[in-house]
């Protein structure tokens, strides 16, 4: 369980995700038959749902509006004993349509709605404590005002809160200057290794020289390299950590599973390598399932830590 009352505090937008299932992804100008699954809820509640799954307390502070897409959205989070902290809208959450191809990988197209109409007077609610996780993502800094709370926000988290960012699929499409303004107060940035070419600086890969120019001093980051696990580097080294072989059946909730499990592990107080041998773990095996939501529980996990060999 968490140490003490530590909690993890997601700032980053929840939005409703219709998946569709085709043989190929059509060519520009031409229609595939596909097949559609139930709608879900997506972005930052895969993470918060693959984290309360650990066993730790989780706030949602994704703004949730007044429309039938927001009602699906707190109903699952509720179910998961989250609590969402920001006041309710008018209006509804975007939808993430996601296309899959035979073999698991797919494309999004994201629209967006109210979950980003969040302010740092909404933010400054929520009572932060030492040991507390805050999870926010860079794909969020498109929007005005997402930048304009966090911001306002950041400079004011106590010292030993840890502030932990995801590069997310949309990195690409934004300004690098978003993303420097934030990187000075994240101590963990996390990405794979096609994310890590759109972060401001990296030049195509991350190193130890970038850890300690662009990230806070102790700050570290997680760059995902596909099956064979992660790299863990720091501004004195890079680590690469393994992870299970499993054949895999759907890339989507991968990353979410990955990222909410090592954000679980540090709101517990596990040392870092220890929390991403877990959190690759978790990616492994939600690559082996179908479906957005297909993080493991704590047992799951715990019955496949000794098949990967490393010693923390």
């Amino acid at each position: 369980m968490a140490v003490g009352n530590n909690k993890l505090v997601s700032v980053a937008a929840v939005v409703l995700t219709l998946p569709l299932k085709m043989s190929q992804l059509p060519e520009r100008g031409t229609t595939v038959l596909g097949s559609s699954q139930p709608p879900g809820v997506g972005e930052a509640a895969e993470v918060m749902l693959a984290a309360a799954r650990q066993g730790v307390p989780v706030v949602n502070m994704s703004c949730l509006g007044t429309g039938p897409n927001s009602t699906q959205a707190r109903q699952t989070l509720k179910k998961a004993n989250i609590r969402t902290g920001t006041v309710e809208l008018v209006g509804d959450i975007g939808m993430k349509i996601q296309m899959i191809e035979a073999g698991g990988y797919y494309a999004s197209v994201l629209t967006t709605g109210v979950e980003v109409d969040i302010s740092s007077r909404e933010l400054e609610k929520v009572p932060l404590e030492s040991g507390d996780v805050v999870y926010i993502s860079a794909g969020d800094l498109a929007h005005s005002s997402y930048r304009t709370a966090l911001a306002t926000w950041l400079p004011t988290l106590p010292e030993q809160v840890k502030v932990v960012m995801a590069a997310t699929p949309q990195i690409s499409q934004i300004d690098s200057q978003y993303v420097s303004e934030v990187l000075p107060y994240v101590d963990v940035l996390t990405c794979n290794e096609h994310e890590a070419r759109f972060l401001p600086g990296s030049v195509g890969r991350l190193s130890c020289g970038y850890v300690a120019e662009k990230l806070p001093e102790s700050a570290w980051v997680v760059e995902r390299i596909g099956s064979y696990g992660a790299k863990l580097i720091d501004a004195q080294r890079e680590t690469m950590i393994p992870s299970l072989k499993v054949k895999v059946a759907d890339t989507l909730g991968v990353g979410a599973a990955h990222t909410g499990v090592l954000l679980a592990e540090l709101v517990k107080g596990k040392e870092r390598c220890q929390a991403l041998v877990r959190a690759n773990v978790a990616g492994a095996l939600a690559a082996g399932k179908t479906g957005n939501d297909t993080c493991p529980g704590r047992e799951e996990i715990e019955q496949h830590i000794s098949e990967i060999d490393i010693h923390c």
